[in-house]
């Protein structure tokens, strides 16, 4: 087995420069140098002979920030995974199906976004490709130089959260045959050695994207020119067109999530997410080269008279999942249809990493991926990609001890609900693996956050003001179930948290010191001292003896379901007051986001109220899934309708709650690394569900819960091959 030691070749205008380091904490901006290179693509070549004895061929292969790989003239895979130069990803790939005897070229689409985003961890100035070819069976190794050249084919503004450049694109700035072995590169120009000393090249942890050319069938013209396109659900990916016309010719492409009052594609709608771009075409025909993904379900294509639109196919990308792993087949449509919803929101929003949304922001953020990760790894049965969301998470400690809330990419957001949540992360993992050394190595963080929060402790050990962090609560703000405190907003350098101290952040901070001594004590390690203390001090302060409920700050008379979901899902809640708190929940129900459901779904199911459960999540209500499915989702959405926020999102799958809550507490797979099977088996599926059976992932087998003929749910297990 050989090491890869991989070379950086960059670009003449960025080679010489050092690069910038982009990382500061919310409350300390920094202005970065600009490097005058933004939205750039830039092709290469590097030619490779095989000689004619049969031979294992692995490529190693890098780049910053993103390439698109192509072996004679075939599209192979892309990557890496976003990540830190600190510890940044190749991938290894076996190429040895796509090579031919003699000479071969190796082609990369590569890309350089430029902008700070919350993607890539772009805006630094650093640019290029590494890659290095070793025959398996002589253990050789073979470094690729480049030749390059920029394309200008792409042009376009910023959309979202300055996530994605829309692309105009321009056949006649274009050959198709760039990637071809026959191509001549000869006035292409040799790419520099980089310089770089920080770059940490490690073996992506995950694997690359699972990417699918699929046909379209449902293509109407709406009049002379112009086509409608439905996907039939939201996807996560980009059209594939080929047209022929006269060069200069164009065709407009709008995408959206929605159709409009009209029936219209709402492409241009208060989201900050407009998909309007333009084609010009060369003459002849022509392929549309598209390079970044969209969310949407819809398009509207408008081409120019005389042009004509050869095909539409579709073009999907997510990370890989066996969809007959996990299962759910019922005589209850409801629940059905919800463990669908979520689990499409999950597969679509699971990319290199797990993202809020594949629009406007497409960033992992840290609150998400505690809801996202458990419904993925019982979806697949996998924790890679939890494992690396730990992991980026955790590098953010050299940013803030208290954790960045958005990981890997260049933009800096802090959210103190979301890193005192970080150990619920941690916890998944050794939930489904056991595996005390994955846990030992990511203590120091568990620690560090709660040591980072101290600072803000007063004399009787509660945080107060707490405002170099958002204080989320719940979002958006009217789902905070009028939460009585003063929060701020999301930019705290402008509108910072109020002063005093409230129940949630103390409440999450208690359950981060506790969540802390319980991995102390699976580690046999000293525990943290300092829990009882600040726990009577919670009391002291939050606790109304008369409603035996929790108040949402200190002075304060209400009682929001918020204030009172975390002491009972931390199960820190006085026992005489259990009962109160498990009655309002069930009063006020979903008064609340989307994510926060899964916190009280839990309490409610360890309260013993599973039948309350099972009605919330079949539930037609204004605030439930079923909702999301009447207002035209086919994937867990943002808020529970687009009505309810300006710049709503169709696919989130901070939604997905029903995934792990189905499993877990219906069909009673309730996770316990101490036991043999990892597992205790506790079912409440309800009389009246007369059919129910549910396949799910677990190490090696696959796990059936399903309900005879007799109505008993019995389990069984199958071997996963």
């Amino acid at each position: 087995m050989i090491t890869p030691a991989l070379t950086w070749y960059t670009i003449d205008q960025l080679k010489d420069i050092e690069p910038e380091n982009p990382y500061h904490k919310e409350t300390q901006p920094k202005e970065l140098r600009k490097f005058g290179v933004e939205n750039l693509h830039v092709l290469a070549r590097s030619t490779f002979t095989v000689d004619q004895t049969p031979s294992e061929y692995t490529l190693y292969l890098s780049a910053d920030d993103y390439y698109k790989l192509y072996i004679n003239g075939n599209f192979i895979t892309q990557g890496p995974a976003p990540a830190y130069p600190e510890k940044y990803y190749y991938n290894k790939i076996d190429i040895t199906p796509y090579l031919l005897e003699g000479d071969n070229v190796i082609a990369v689409h590569l890309y350089y976004f430029g902008a700070v985003n919350r993607v890539f961890n772009s805006a630094d100035g650093r640019f290029g490709v590494a890659a290095e070819i070793v025959n398996e069976q002589t253990l050789t190794s073979t470094s690729l130089a480049w030749k390059h050249m920029i394309s200008n084919a792409y042009s376009g503004e910023t959309v979202g959260y300055t996530v994605q450049y829309l692309e105009d694109f321009d056949s006649r700035k274009w050959d198709e045959e760039w990637n071809q072995l026959a191509f001549d590169d000869s006035t292409w120009e040799e790419m520099s050695l980089a310089q770089w000393a920080d770059y940490q090249l490690i073996e992506q942890p995950t694997q690359t994207l699972a990417i699918k050319e699929q046909p379209v069938e449902l293509i109407s013209e709406i009049s002379q020119g112009h086509w409608k396109v439905d996907v039939g659900q939201e996807v996560t990916g980009s059209l594939v067109l080929r047209a022929k016309g006269a060069s200069g010719q164009k065709i407009e492409i709008r995408c959206a999530e929605d159709l409009d009052e009209n029936g219209d594609v709402h492409y241009d709608w208060p989201q900050k997410i407009k998909y309007q771009e333009f084609w010009t075409l060369a003459d002849g025909e022509c392929r549309l080269e598209a390079y970044e993904y969209k969310g949407f379900r819809y398009a509207e294509l408008i081409v120019d008279e005389g042009v004509e639109l050869l095909e539409v196919k579709l073009l999907l990308r997510h990370y890989p999942m066996d969809e007959a792993l996990c299962t759910l087949t019922s005589s209850v449509p409801n629940l059905d249809a919800v463990f669908q919803l979520c689990k499409n929101g999950v597969r679509l929003g699971t990319q290199e990493g797990y993202i809020d949304c594949p629009t406007r922001e497409k960033g992992q953020y840290l609150g998400d991926s505690m809801i996202t990760s458990r419904s993925q790894v019982w979806l697949t049965g996998k924790t890679d990609m939890l494992r690396k969301c730990v992991d980026q998470f955790a590098q953010t400690r050299t940013i803030s001890e208290g954790l960045m809330s958005v990981s890997p990419g260049s933009y800096m957001q802090e959210i103190a609900d979301f890193s005192l949540l970080w150990s619920q992360l941690l916890m998944t993992d050794y939930s489904f693996t056991g595996d005390k050394e994955f846990l030992r190595t990511y203590y120091p963080t568990a620690k560090g956050i709660v040591t980072y929060f101290k600072t803000f402790e007063r004399q009787d050990f509660l945080l107060e003001d707490v405002y170099e962090k958002w204080n989320l609560v719940d979002w958006p703000q009217e789902f905070r179930d009028d939460y009585d405190f003063d929060l701020g907003g999301a930019d705290v350098m402008n509108d910072p948290v109020g002063k005093g101290c409230h129940n949630v952040i103390n409440a999450l901070y208690l359950g981060a010191y506790k969540v802390l001594n319980q991995i102390e004590t699976i580690l046999d390690l000293p525990l943290t001292p300092g829990w009882d203390t600040l726990y009577q001090s919670f009391l002291k302060v939050f606790y109304n003896e008369q409603t035996k409920l929790f108040i949402d700050a200190e002075g304060s008379n209400h009682s929001a379901l918020h204030s009172n979901m975390y002491p009972l899902y931390f199960d820190f809640a006085p026992a005489e007051a259990k009962e109160t708190m498990t009655n309002l929940l069930i009063e006020r129900g979903f008064n609340c986001g989307v994510m926060t459901t899964y916190f009280i779904m839990k309490d409610l199911a360890r309260a013993g109220r599973k039948d309350v459960v099972y009605q919330l999540l079949i539930s037609e209500e204004e605030n439930s899934w079923m909702n999301m499915i009447k207002n035209g989702a086919t994937t867990c959405s943002e808020v529970w309708e687009k009505t309810k926020k300006w710049n709503f999102s169709f696919c989130h799958p901070w939604a997905s709650a029903p995934i792990s809550i189905i499993i877990e507490e219906i069909a009673g797979i309730t996770l316990n690394p101490d036991t043999s099977d990892g597992f205790v088996f506790q079912p409440a599926v309800p009389d009246e569900v007369d059919i129910f059976s549910l396949t799910v992932p677990l190490g090696e087998k696959r796990i059936v819960v399903y309900k005879d003929e007799d109505g008993k749910v019995s389990i069984k297990y199958e071997t996963i091959r």
